[in-house]
């Protein structure tokens, strides 16, 4: 693409543009609301730095030259793609334009992006949001790579360069089949751990922040560490649960999304194991404008619903 002569600016082809349309200097100095000496010396310096007329000056009017009249559609085009640039970043920092994506754990995404997507949806339309569901450690490396804005999830690792921002913690329970009675809960609500004696447990793969909280932990059972089974997700360790396989631990809010009829479920007394979900982004990238207010609305979503037992909310104000 040819580059302009370094004294020709858009103010220069401006006033071409307008003097080409109104065929006049007069009615253009007029419609820029400027002097008509100033818009003669406009274009005079115009055509100076092309080298060239573009116009042909008569007594009653000002006419374009053939290379005026080839210049003109061609600076309008220009013209019209800078003020759409322009356009288009005032929108992108009024929230009126842009794309939010976020990864973030199965229950994050179910119990906590999709509702407060739902108003931020509402408030600013022309936001895109793509959300993409995943385990802990996947999401942590989508975050650093820069494939999403931000995560929401438990820490798996420590990651040099990304900002952990506690939002809410859910306590562990036993998910079990409803009509397993040795598993009923106490006068507390809570299942002992020692009622896991000799159970099976369901549990997930090794990438989930669940398992490495699990894992991290040397005053739990053995068993908790691992288990006979392993699943992909919390939907698929529901559905080997409710088949009668055995039990799992899973965080009180990963619980919401799979109980069913047929299933049961209670918070674990002490020792006690607790899930904290992070906002995670990077700590030297700057966010958009949209990817923060989403942020933004995420947390105020938090401390404004009610959550179930086993939850806290742990984040900053909004």
């Amino acid at each position: 693409m040819a580059r302009l002569p370094k004294h020709v600016t858009l103010k220069h082809l401006n006033a071409f543009v307008a003097v080409a349309q109104e065929s006049s200097f007069t009615h253009a100095a007029s419609r820029l609301f400027q002097t008509q000496s100033s818009v003669t010396t406009l274009i005079r310096q115009l055509e100076t730095a092309l080298g060239a007329n573009l116009f042909s000056r008569t007594s009653r009017r000002v006419l374009l030259t053939p290379l005026g009249q080839e210049f003109l559609p061609r600076v309008m085009r220009l013209l019209a793609d800078v003020d759409g640039a322009i356009d288009d970043a005032v929108r992108y920092g009024a929230l009126q334009r842009g794309r939010v994506g976020v990864a973030a754990a199965p229950s994050a995404i179910t119990e906590l992006i999709a509702p407060a997507a739902a108003g931020f949806c509402a408030s600013h339309p022309g936001i895109r949001l793509y959300l993409r569901d995943d385990n802990s450690a996947r999401i942590q490396r989508q975050v650093a790579a820069g494939e999403v804005d931000f995560g929401l999830t438990s820490r798996w690792a420590d990651a040099p360069g990304l900002v952990f921002e506690p939002l809410l913690e859910d306590r562990f329970g036993v998910l079990y089949r409803s009509d397993d009675t040795q598993l009923a809960p106490g006068q507390d609500g809570t299942v002992r751990w020692s009622a896991l004696a000799d159970r099976k447990l369901v549990g997930v793969v090794d990438e989930t922040g669940i398992m490495a909280l699990l894992r991290a932990r040397a005053d739990l059972p053995i068993e908790a560490a691992s288990p006979f089974y392993e699943a992909s997700s919390t939907t698929s360790q529901a559905a080997l649960v409710l088949a009668g396989l055995g039990v799992a631990l899973l965080p009180a809010l990963a619980v919401q999304r799979v109980l069913q009829p047929g299933l049961s479920y209670a918070l674990l007394a002490r020792p006690t194991l607790v899930r904290t979900l992070c906002l995670i982004h990077p700590e030297e990238r700057e966010l958009s404008p949209a990817a923060q207010a989403f942020m933004t609305t995420l947390r105020g979503h938090v401390r404004q619903r009610t959550w179930p037992a086993g939850c806290k909310v742990v984040g900053r104000k909004a």
